[in-house]
């Protein structure tokens, strides 16, 4: 069984990132919505408000950081106030997403399928249930991990672009879903690895 910190230090020498074993990693999440409704996430992050919809500034992380995905979840969220809700709740548990996850020009992972039905609350609200029936409109709820699809186990290098590339789809008639009304989010958990200052100091 290798490691999370042994995967991240194979491809870290593969890419000659040499300083990267001495940093330290501990759990990282990042997230975003496609507002825009383009099928896509994370690679207009930088035009999302921060923290309601994204904890991004750029879909490319420093030299010094790195994320090896291990879980991956998706969520609908309200544009423009980032309220979040459970996918299966506002879409029905007859929806599947099919998603592609792309580091630079590569596909990564490819057609995966997410099932809506028997998944668990993909996020749920701080300090709220997950349906928010008469909330303040400019209320932004901050997601918080709950497992959708696990072990993923692939790393995201420093300084590569990298996004989600989706379509939802009804299992039952195999149309495409329109989701301009309640966009689709996706969160992605892992092991981050972030500069070490005590060592490289």
């Amino acid at each position: 069984m290798i490691s999370a910190q042994d995967k991240i230090l194979h491809v870290a020498n593969k890419l000659g990132l040499t300083s990267l074993k001495d940093m330290q990693a501990s759990t990282g999440a990042v997230y975003d919505a496609d507002l825009e409704i383009s099928g896509q996430i994370f690679n207009q992050a930088s035009k999302h408000q921060a923290p309601a919809f994204t904890n991004l500034n750029e879909n490319q992380f420093e030299v010094n950081e790195a994320l090896l995905v291990e879980n991956v979840s998706f969520y609908c969220t309200t544009s423009p106030f980032g309220r979040t809700n459970n996918f299966q709740a506002i879409y029905g548990s007859n929806n599947v997403i099919v998603f592609d996850l792309i580091i630079g020009n590569k596909r990564v992972l490819k057609d995966v399928p997410v099932f809506a039905a028997g998944s668990p609350y993909t996020f749920a609200n701080v300090g709220q249930s997950v349906t928010t029936a008469g909330a303040v409109a400019t209320e932004a709820y901050i997601p918080r991990h709950q497992v959708f699809m696990e072990g993923v186990g692939i790393l995201i290098p420093p300084q590569v672009q990298w996004y989600v590339q989706y379509k939802v789809y009804d299992v039952v008639t195999g149309a495409v879903v329109d989701t301009t009304s309640n966009p689709i989010g996706c969160y992605l958990f892992g092991t981050k690895v972030l500069l070490n200052f005590n060592t490289s100091i």
